[in-house]
């Protein structure tokens, strides 16, 4: 789902509220938990990629919006932006037409 705008979330274990363009949001981040946005070393990132089970792989796949989903590919991208990483998240899986 398009995610059109991010901001801190509201709730205390977690750190950042992306809202979606169908009306939803999402919290995501765990606040004890460091990123690829926070620590940019790939090498943790790769080992991120890799404890992923195969149940999570699917679950990232189906590109529903689920938490998961989001910390993929928003925290954990390939940038240690996190407005670069939903730029390319949005332009990756939904393009405008």
């Amino acid at each position: 789902m398009f995610v059109i705008n991010v901001e801190k979330s509201p709730i205390r274990n977690r750190i950042f509220r992306i809202y979606l363009i169908n009306g939803n949001h999402v919290d995501i981040g765990d606040v004890k938990t460091l990123y690829y946005i926070d620590h940019g070393n790939k090498k943790k990132r790769e080992n991120y990629f890799n404890s992923l089970t195969s149940s999570e792989i699917k679950v990232i796949q189906s590109l529903k919006p689920t938490q998961l989903l989001y910390e993929f590919f928003l925290l954990n991208g390939y940038s240690k932006n996190i407005i670069n990483n939903i730029n390319f998240f949005n332009e990756e899986f939904f393009p405008l037409k």
